[in-house]
């Protein structure tokens, strides 16, 4: 006969079932007193379930003002019946700055038993902003001497955006430096960006034709009468004058012209 207990008296037989894993000393003593012991050791059972990790939904959004980007926060969800780490291999952190264009975003979750979960989702940013761009005022200028127009100087505008790689282009008038004709011009400009967003301006660019046109007539001329006439045929070489822009006419408003009966 003997009686027996577990780690000095500690658990009883009946406790034995509730056990929690670990190493424990087991005490066998006989009528006589005589005792012996040996270790137990209790193994805990697998963990054999995984952990749970929820990521948000999709995220779309437009981008800050000024921004190429906006700040997205979100909630990751996990949970499991033993610790856990959890350790992100995509993507940015809640709270980021998130460029434009879609960014996935990855979670990895993983248990003190070496069971793995995980979950994705993407923030996407689009640029709603359009661009900037602000012309010269409109420009007024008198024509080059003997020129049917002016060259004009002029500064041109740059496009801004909330994004690099904007890109400005004339679109309609001439370049800085150009000789201007007579008349109005129109000079538009336009600023695009990367993501097909843009604005455009325009100013004038006008040269007044201030130049009077020049003409010349021949000598006056002093003739006696034609024998029997009272007057004389005359005929002379009819001016035409000339102008710095095409398109002037000569027209006699006064007099009759050569080769009548004067």
């Amino acid at each position: 006969p003997y009686t027996y207990n577990w780690n000095n008296g500690a658990y009883s037989t009946e406790d034995l079932t509730n056990l929690s894993a670990g190493v424990y000393k087991v005490v066998v003593t006989d009528l006589y007193g005589s005792k012996d012991s040996l270790t137990v050791t209790i193994n805990a059972a697998p963990d054999n379930i995984p952990p749970t990790i929820t990521c948000p939904a999709n995220v779309t959004k437009g981008n800050d003002t000024g921004v190429c980007g906006a700040v997205v926060n979100y909630t990751v969800n996990v949970s499991d019946n033993c610790s856990y780490t959890v350790q992100q291999t995509t993507g940015l952190p809640s709270g980021a700055t998130f460029p434009i264009g879609t960014t996935t975003n990855t979670f990895v979750v993983t248990d003190a038993g070496g069971n793995v979960s995980s979950c994705s989702f993407t923030v996407t940013i689009n640029d709603t902003e359009n661009p900037v761009i602000t012309c010269p005022s409109n420009i007024s200028v008198n024509n080059t001497l003997n020129q049917c127009g002016a060259t004009v100087t002029y500064t041109a505008p740059v496009g801004t955006d909330n994004c690099p790689g904007a890109t400005t282009t004339q679109v309609a008038g001439l370049p800085s430096g150009s000789f201007f004709p007579i008349g109005t011009t129109v000079n538009t400009f336009k600023v695009k960006d990367a993501s097909g967003n843009y604005s455009t301006c325009s100013f004038t660019v006008t040269v007044v034709d201030a130049q009077m046109p020049v003409i010349n007539c021949p000598g006056n001329i002093t003739t006696n009468n034609t024998p029997g006439q009272c007057g004389a045929v005359v005929t002379f070489t009819a001016p035409v004058g000339t102008d710095n822009c095409p398109g002037a006419t000569t027209t006699q408003v006064g007099g009759m012209p050569s080769g009548s009966m004067f």
